[in-house]
């Protein structure tokens, strides 16, 4: 499994369980969501043409 791959299914769990979430928790897990898609971004950036 690719690093991009592995991300991008994890991003998708954590604003799954997001939706489900209480307030407070709900919150923290978009913040961990918008980490994820940082770290996607800057590995797209690094890695062009291998998605």
């Amino acid at each position: 499994m690719t690093d991009a791959k592995f991300l991008r299914e994890q991003l998708a769990l954590i604003r799954e369980l997001a939706e489900q979430a209480d307030p407070y928790i709900r919150k923290r897990l978009l913040a961990l969501a918008e980490r994820y898609e940082r770290r996607l971004a800057e590995h797209s950036r690094k890695t062009p043409g291998q998605f």
